[in-house]
C-alpha cells in the first residue's frame, strides 16, 4: 500500500483519547490508536484554514498540552483536536488571537507571523510563541498578550513544574516568567539552523533539544550550555537533539539522526544507534 507523501510532519500523542497522531506543514494526518490506524482527511478539509487574503494557511507544529493534540498553525492559528477527522479552531467566535490590523486588512503580508510552539499548565492556562517576541497567553476563554520584551525571534515554550515559563529564543536564548513579568535568565548564540526546537521540564531541570544536540541553562554563568558539562552520561548529537516527555511525565525520550536515548529520572540509556546494526 502506498500512502501519501508527508512534508516536515511532527508527531504528538494524547492522553485521552490515547493515540498517536502525525500532521505536515500541509495539514494532512496519520493517526495510530488501539482502535485505528491509518490516513485521514487533511485539516483544512474538515476547518475553515482560510488566512492572509483567503489562502490556506501552513501547520508549524504539533505538540501536546494538557493532555490534547494542538496544530499550530501560521497566523496566529492554533486548532485542537477532538476527535478522528475532527479539529476546532481554538478561540473561535471572535475570541482567536488577534492579527495585526494591516494584515487583517489585507494589507500587509507576514511570513513569520504564526506560533511555533505551546506549551500548557493546564487547559485554562497555556501559553503559545513565535514570530518576534511574539507571546500569549489562553485562559480557557480569551488569549491575552504577554509582552516579551524583546523582538527576537522565538523557538520553545516550556510551562514547567516550577511553575515558571520558559522560553527560547531562536539563538538559545532562555527567558523565564509568567503573564507579562519576564527576565532573561540565560544568555547563548546558537548558529541559525542549529537553534532550540523542542524544551522540556524534567527532573528538576530545563532541557533544550536542538538540531546538534541537548543544552540546558547555566543559572551561575547565566548561559545556556551543552548539557554535557552538568550530565556526564548525556547523549551525543547523533543519539540527541528531538525531545518528549512521556504524558506521565516519567520520561524523557530523546532522539538523534542515528539513535534515541531515553531518561527514566537515574540516568540515560541508549536505546539504539544505527551504527549497532553495521
Amino acid at each position: 500500500m502506498e500512502g501519501p507523501h508527508y512534508d516536515f510532519c511532527t508527531i504528538a500523542c494524547s492522553v485521552n483519547p490515547p493515540e498517536y497522531v502525525a500532521v505536515d506543514i500541509g495539514s494532512q494526518v496519520f493517526s495510530a490508536s488501539p482502535l485505528r490506524m491509518g490516513d485521514e482527511k487533511k485539516i483544512d478539509q474538515v476547518i475553515d484554514m482560510k488566512t492572509y487574503r483567503g489562502e490556506v494557511g501552513i501547520i508549524n507544529k504539533l505538540v501536546r498540552a494538557a493532555g490534547q493534540i494542538y496544530a499550530l498553525g501560521n497566523y496566529r492559528k492554533i486548532y485542537r483536536r477532538i476527535g478522528v477527522e475532527q479539529w476546532v479552531e481554538l478561540g473561535k467566535k471572535g475570541k482567536g488571537v488577534p492579527v495585526p490590523r494591516d494584515v487583517e486588512a489585507g494589507k500587509g503580508y507576514a511570513t513569520n507571523l504564526g506560533f511555533v510552539d505551546m506549551s500548557a499548565f493546564s487547559a485554562n492556562d497555556m501559553y503559545a510563541v513565535g514570530g518576534k517576541g511574539d507571546v500569549w497567553r489562553f485562559d480557557g476563554t480569551r488569549w491575552h498578550d504577554c509582552s516579551l520584551p524583546t523582538n527576537a525571534t522565538l523557538s520553545t515554550v516550556c510551562c514547567a513544574g516550577d511553575g515558571l515559563v520558559y522560553i527560547s529564543e531562536l539563538n538559545g536564548s532562555v527567558w523565564a516568567g509568567r503573564a507579562d513579568q519576564w527576565k532573561r535568565i540565560a544568555e547563548a548564540d546558537i548558529a541559525w539552523g542549529h537553534q532550540p526546537v523542542d524544551s522540556v521540564w524534567f527532573n528538576q531541570r530545563l532541557y533544550l533539544g536542538a538540531q546538534e544536540g541537548l543544552w540546558t541553562v547555566d543559572r551561575n554563568r547565566k548561559r545556556l550550555v551543552p548539557l554535557s558539562e552538568v550530565e556526564r552520561d548525556a547523549p551525543n548529537a547523533t543519539n540527541g537533539g528531538r525531545l518528549d516527555l512521556s504524558p506521565d511525565g516519567k520520561y524523557l525520550l530523546t532522539a538523534g539522526p542515528h539513535g534515541a536515548c531515553l531518561n527514566d529520572g537515574t540516568g540515560w540509556k541508549r536505546l539504539f544507534n544505527a551504527f549497532d546494526f553495521m
